[in-house]
């Protein structure tokens, strides 16, 4: 490791710190443009780039610190100090020296420390030592552009110093031939004369491992993402290599564990490795950036196809295995796929952000074989606390409330008077209607020393940033100041977060790290252990009296792209209402919208709108699949008709609905809804009971209602013709018919039997007589 890698050039992390500093004091703004916010906003998840100043002073000499010890300097003890000595100048530096000065009296508050860094108000004055070691002689001429290591060690008892424990300033001076200051190095040393600190401060060091945005399709994240990160010198694989002390936490998007998606022309992912890196350069502009760059997504990837457990190549699995190991107590998870939360928060669809804490749960349990030891929501750009805390609240999963990342000071009360803070507290929200939302657990977030760390941790790529060393020294007076302030019962801790693009050099990362966890008065507190220790008192309300202005937050992803995400979610459930089985119809539209909501599109807006319209045509099916089926206008005849309708399903299962229909004439009387099946794939005719009380035509409507009578589609217009008085003008004709065909059949016999002749008169032979005419008999009469 190159020393350029490992700090910046000579003299450029002094100017560094003293930047940072006097930006925490509020004298200089604290976060770049692109994520500047108040001290009380919610820690914005990029932190500011080291800031690039001169490489050497004016006088062309420069000091660096290479390492100060013992981190806790004890009675008997020796305070040793090694510094490098640069000439920038083109001629070469004869009869210099350099001093030791400590300054005695203690630095109580963060402030202090923070004015000490910037060589500012010294307090007492700078005293030198005066003792054996404390002034040290260049042995020879010191060429151009050559350096050379200086080394003090000095007797801690020589020193004078009171019996208070806490961080002392310390000075080492280059003064030419006559004495003269050609450059000054601030750094501090830790007094601690009882042989024990008064009490200890917590350290946790987040550290996200996030790859880029899962595809859609499948809801997996493209192995060829994530391969080049975890292999070799990849980003990822050094985020793991950085994990050197207990205090540091790897915060997971549970997506990095797997399966992966595998492109359909190669299945086996062997060309995965043929994929550009989509890892920062470790340039300036890199720091920058508030979600990890991928030069490949789905969209350059071609069609993506859902991987198998178990089938990712085997550096992949290496890597998930050591991520696994560094995580003995079950992950701390992210939402799934790294959500946009501020984005969510502004487009008013949380309900992603839940369904993303509940996939994450589900996905690392099953990758890691044990739940999640946490879920923790932390927002990639800025947002309110209060909006953070209710969401979270909303978020809950069987009882169990992710906990939120904030900025500390957006909690009203946990600063103390000397700049320190606790690490955790549990906070309330009020919503809109005046509700109270359920207490949540915050992590509370120092984001001065966060910028600290990153700036010398990820030098920029001209080589500036802080000097791991020299940052180390202020981390470990920085939790001394939380120590002494802790004496009083309540306990202090420092927090420190780092961005998604983290791109550390291990090397400087345990520089910075190792001696801070290794201090006496330190308790290094992984996050699920410091989310484990309860936290007494009642909830702290959090309110938007001193967020950052709508302005100021910003959402990665466009609040258009993310209201139709849920639009989509919203149809697939009013779909699943009507199966058997809603899980397999809703789960793998949920699951590509949480992919749709990740905040690793940020830097893949054409990719994001090419998925979003695969989204909005899954959405337009799902709202048509069950529907009813235009007709042709309906002639009704009499007053009771049973009117059909027809209803079609396009999904995969059975779908139960209810039909009814509605008018706002009077000349219709719609009778009850009808529950109706209707198999997968195909159509079912609905017979509807209506009554006409008079006639004319009109228009119905007809409406589809799942079981909770929730509508269904779109209302579909009937046309009906109602003829209600035709029934009774049929009976009439038909009774006057019967009636006129009766007398007409009584009055034709009646004619019929008068107009029949007489029967012959038949007579007996005696009653004959030949010779004159007939007689009748007396009963016999004529006709007519």
């Amino acid at each position: 490791m190159s020393a350029t890698r490992r700090r910046g050039a000579p003299g450029t992390a002094r100017r560094v710190l003293g930047a940072l500093a006097v930006g925490a004091l509020g004298l200089v703004p604290l976060l770049v443009p692109a994520v500047s916010a108040p001290a009380s906003a919610a820690l914005p998840a990029v932190l500011p780039a080291a800031v690039t100043t001169t490489a050497v002073p004016a006088s062309g000499v420069a000091v660096d610190l290479e390492q100060v010890q013992p981190t806790a300097l004890v009675p008997g003890s020796d305070l040793v100090v090694r510094v490098r000595v640069t000439n920038a100048r083109t001629t070469p530096l004869d009869g210099a020296r350099v001093r030791l000065f400590v300054n005695s009296p203690v630095l109580s508050d963060r402030a202090q420390v923070a004015a000490w860094a910037a060589g500012e108000g010294v307090q007492g004055g700078d005293r030198f030592v005066g003792v054996d070691g404390s002034e040290l002689p260049l042995d020879t001429d010191l060429a151009p552009g050559a350096s050379t290591e200086m080394t003090f060690t000095v007797d801690a008892d020589q020193l004078r110093l009171d019996d208070q424990f806490g961080a002392r300033g310390i000075t080492v001076d280059v003064l030419d031939s006559s004495l003269q200051r050609l450059d000054a190095l601030r750094s501090f040393v830790v007094w601690m004369p009882q042989g024990a600190p008064p009490a200890s401060a917590g350290l946790t060091v987040l550290a996200p491992v996030v790859a880029g945005a899962p595809d859609t399709g499948t809801g997996q994240l493209p192995l060829d993402v994530l391969e080049p990160q975890v292999t070799g010198d990849g980003r990822l694989a050094r985020v793991i290599g950085s994990v050197t002390t207990p205090a540091t936490s790897l915060v997971v998007d549970p997506s990095v564990l797997g399966p992966y998606a595998r492109s359909a022309e190669d299945p086996t992912g062997a060309g995965a490795t043929a994929s550009p890196s989509p890892t920062p350069t470790g340039s300036a502009s890199a720091t920058t950036a508030e979600t990890p760059t991928a030069t490949a997504s789905p969209s350059t990837t071609g069609t993506l196809v859902a991987g198998g457990e178990g089938d990712a190549p085997t550096t992949v699995q290496g890597w998930r295995s050591r991520l696994l190991a560094l995580s003995p107590g079950g992950v701390a998870a992210l939402p799934q796929g790294d959500t946009d939360v501020a984005g969510v928060l502004g487009a008013g669809t949380t309900d992603l952000l839940s369904l993303a804490v509940a996939q994450s749960t589900t996905a690392a349990t099953t990758a890691a074989g044990t739940p999640p030891a946490t879920e923790l929501v932390w927002p990639v750009a800025p947002v309110r606390a209060s909006q953070l805390v209710l969401a979270a609240a909303s978020a809950a999963q069987d009882g169990a409330t992710p906990s939120v990342v904030v900025d500390a000071a957006a909690v009203p009360g946990a600063v103390s008077a000397q700049g320190t803070a606790a690490s955790t507290a549990v906070v309330q929200a009020t919503a809109s209607d005046g509700s109270t939302s359920a207490p949540v657990r915050a992590v509370l977030v120092d984001p001065t020393d966060s910028a600290l760390l990153l700036s010398a941790t990820q030098p920029a790529g001209d080589g500036s940033g802080a000097d791991p060393a020299e940052v180390g020294a202020r981390l470990v007076a920085d939790t001394a100041v939380a120590a002494a302030a802790g004496a009083g019962g309540q306990e202090q801790g420092l927090v420190l977060a780092l961005p998604r693009t983290w791109d550390p050099d291990p090397v400087a990362a345990s520089t910075v790290l190792s001696p801070l966890s290794s201090a006496p008065w330190v308790r290094n507190q992984p996050l699920t252990d410091l989310l484990a220790a309860g936290t007494t008192g009642n909830p702290v309300p959090v309110g938007d009296d001193a967020t950052p202005a709508a302005a100021e937050v910003s959402a990665v992803l466009p609040t258009d792209g993310l209201v139709a995400v849920q639009s989509t979610v919203d149809a697939v459930r009013r779909a699943g209402a009507l199966v058997e089985d809603p899980s397999a119809l809703d789960d793998p539209v949920e699951t590509s919208a949480v992919a749709a909501a990740s905040a690793g599109w940020a830097s893949q807006q054409d990719a994001w709108r090419t998925a979003l319209g695969g989204l909005a045509k899954r959405r337009e099916q799902l709202q048509s699949a069950v529907a009813v089926v235009p007709g042709s206008q309906i002639f009704a005849v009499n007053s009771n008709v049973d009117l059909p309708v027809t209803i079609r399903n396009d999904l995969p299962q059975s779908a139960v609905v209810w039909v009814s229909v509605s008018t706002r004439s009077l000349r219709l009387q719609p009778g009850e809804a009808q529950r109706v099946v209707v198999p997968a794939g195909s159509t079912q005719t609905a017979q509807l009971p209506v009554k006409a009380v008079a006639s004319g035509d009109l228009s119905l409507a007809v409406v589809l209602t799942d079981e909770a009578g929730q509508q269904v589609g779109s209302t579909e217009a009937l046309q009906v013709r109602v003829r209600a008085d035709w029934e009774s003008r049929g009976i009439a004709v038909a009774v006057v018919v019967v009636v006129l065909v009766f007398v007409g059949g009584v009055v034709r016999t009646v004619v019929r039997v008068r107009r029949r002749p007489a029967p012959p008169v038949v007579r007996t032979a005696e009653e004959a007589d030949g010779d004159g005419p007939p007689t009748r008999r007396p009963e016999e009469s004529t006709r007519g």
